[in-house]
C-alpha cells in the first residue's frame, strides 16, 4: 500500500504485519493467489476510489486474520487436532435456494452454525473484554449497513444479518482463493487461474479457521453453506471426509439472470458499471466452468462418496420447506426435534419481511434463452430428476 499503488502487496503485508506484529501469516500458500488477485484488480476491475479503499479494507482484514490466528495457533498448538465430526455443507449454483436451507438448518438448536460476527472477527484476542461479541456484532452491523449503501440492490438480492449464518467464503477469502472474488469484481484473469488452482491449500487452511472458531466457541455438527464449494466439490469432500452435502438444483434459465444480477449488484458499488451485455458474458463463462467441473467431479466419484451427497430440487424447498427438512435429516440420519420444527417455522415467518422482489431475466443481460439451455443441457440432463419449472 504506497501513495501510488494502494493495491502493493509487500506494502499491505508491511501494514498488516505493523497491525498484528506478534506473529506470521502462517503458511505461504495464499501468496500466488493474493498475488493473482492484486494483479487482476489493477488490470481489469476498473475500480473508482471507493472501491480500492474497499478492497484494501478488505485485503488487511483478510491480512491481519491470518496473523491473528497464527498467534492463537502459538498459543494453543493442539486446535490444529480437533475434530471436525460430520459436517453438512450446503451447496450448488448461486442463487439456488443455499442461504434459505442455511438459515432453516442453522435454526435447529442442536447445530452449530458460523454467524457472520464471527466469519468477520473469527479469532477473539487473549485479552478480550467481556463484552467483545457485543462490539463485533455492532460493528458487523455497522458494515452490513454502508454495503448496502454502496450497492442499494444488494439487500433484496442477499440480506444478511449479523447473527444470521453467512457462508464459508468470508474464511476462504483469507487465503484469497474462492470464487466470490470473481462474483465482487470484474476480474477474468483471476477467475481463470482459480479454475486450474489446486485448492487443497486453501481447503485445509478453511478446516484450520473452522478448528480454531471451534476452540474458542464449541458446538457440533456444523452446518455451512456456500456456492462457490461448487467448483471445488472434490476438494471439499476430501478435506472433510465423513461430511454430508446438500446440493441444491434449480432450472438454469432461472439461475443464471439471478446470478448475473447478483455479480452487477457486488460489482457496481466501487467500479466502473459494466454493460449488462458483459456481466451476462461474464457470468455465464463462471457457471458454465463450475458445471463442467461439477459434472466432471461427481462422474469420478465411489459410490460411498455419491451416497454423501443428497440431491434437492429448489422448489421442493421452496414448496414445502418443513418436507424439505425432513428429507434433509433424513439423508444426515439426525432427529428432527419438534423443537427445530419450531425455530425453522419461526425463521420462515420472519424472513418474509426481509426478503424484496429481486427482478430479472436472460434477456436484462444479453441473453438468449435457447442458447442458454443448449449450452447447459449437460446439466439439465444430468439432474433432470431435481429439476422443475415455474408454473
Amino acid at each position: 500500500m504506497t501513495m501510488t499503488d494502494p493495491l502493493d502487496k509487500d506494502a499491505l503485508l508491511r501494514a498488516a504485519a505493523a497491525q498484528v506484529p506478534d506473529a506470521d501469516f502462517g503458511s505461504d500458500d495464499f501468496h500466488e493467489p493474493l498475488s493473482v488477485f492484486l494483479d487482476a484488480l489493477r488490470g481489469e476491475a476498473q475500480l473508482e476510489p471507493m472501491g480500492v479503499w474497499a478492497t484494501v479494507t478488505r485485503v488487511m482484514a483478510s491480512l491481519t486474520k491470518r496473523r491473528k490466528l497464527a498467534r492463537l495457533l502459538a498459543r494453543e498448538p493442539a486446535i490444529a487436532e480437533r475434530p471436525i465430526e460430520a459436517p453438512v455443507f450446503v451447496l450448488g449454483f448461486p442463487r439456488t435456494g443455499t442461504t434459505m436451507l442455511h438459515n432453516l438448518l442453522a435454526s435447529d438448536p442442536a447445530s452449530r452454525a458460523i454467524r457472520l460476527w464471527e466469519m468477520r472477527e473469527p479469532f477473539a484476542p487473549e485479552d478480550a473484554p467481556a463484552d467483545w461479541k457485543e462490539q463485533v456484532i455492532a460493528t458487523t452491523e455497522q458494515l452490513v449497513k454502508a454495503g448496502y449503501q454502496l450497492s442499494p440492490r444488494l439487500e433484496q438480492i442477499h440480506p444478511l444479518r449479523p447473527t444470521w449464518p453467512d457462508e464459508c467464503s468470508w474464511l476462504l477469502r483469507n487465503s484469497f482463493s474462492t470464487m466470490v472474488l470473481g462474483f465482487s469484481y470484474f476480474i477474468p484473469s483471476y477467475v481463470q487461474w482459480l479454475n486450474q488452482r489446486d485448492a487443497a491449500p486453501d481447503y485445509a487452511y478453511f478446516r484450520l479457521q473452522l478448528q480454531a472458531i471451534l476452540s474458542q466457541r464449541p458446538g457440533q455438527p456444523l452446518v455451512l453453506k456456500d456456492p462457490c464449494h461448487i467448483w471445488q466439490l472434490g476438494t471439499l469432500l476430501d478435506t472433510f471426509p465423513d461430511a454430508r452435502v446438500i446440493h441444491l438444483h434449480r432450472d438454469i434459465s432461472e439461475v443464471l439472470p439471478s446470478f448475473c444480477s447478483l455479480c452487477r449488484a457486488l460489482q457496481e458499488g466501487g467500479a466502473t458499471a459494466r454493460s449488462p451485455e458483459a456481466i451476462g458474458a461474464y457470468a455465464s463463462d463462471m457457471l458454465e466452468t463450475a458445471m463442467d467441473r461439477m459434472i466432471a467431479t461427481r462422474a469420478g466419484l465411489s459410490a460411498r462418496d455419491e451416497a454423501r451427497i443428497l440431491d434437492l430440487d429448489y422448489r421442493e424447498l421452496v414448496g414445502a420447506p418443513l418436507d424439505a427438512m425432513a428429507k434433509i435429516y433424513g439423508h444426515i440420519e439426525r432427529p428432527l426435534s419438534a423443537e427445530a420444527t419450531l425455530a425453522m417455522g419461526a425463521w420462515l415467518e420472519g424472513s418474509r419481511a426481509l426478503t424484496g422482489r429481486h427482478r430479472y431475466s436472460l434477456d436484462m443481460f444479453g441473453l438468449d434463452a435457447s442458447a442458454t439451455r443448449a449450452r447447459f443441457a449437460a446439466y439439465s440432463e444430468r439432474f433432470s430428476a431435481h429439476l422443475s419449472t415455474a408454473a
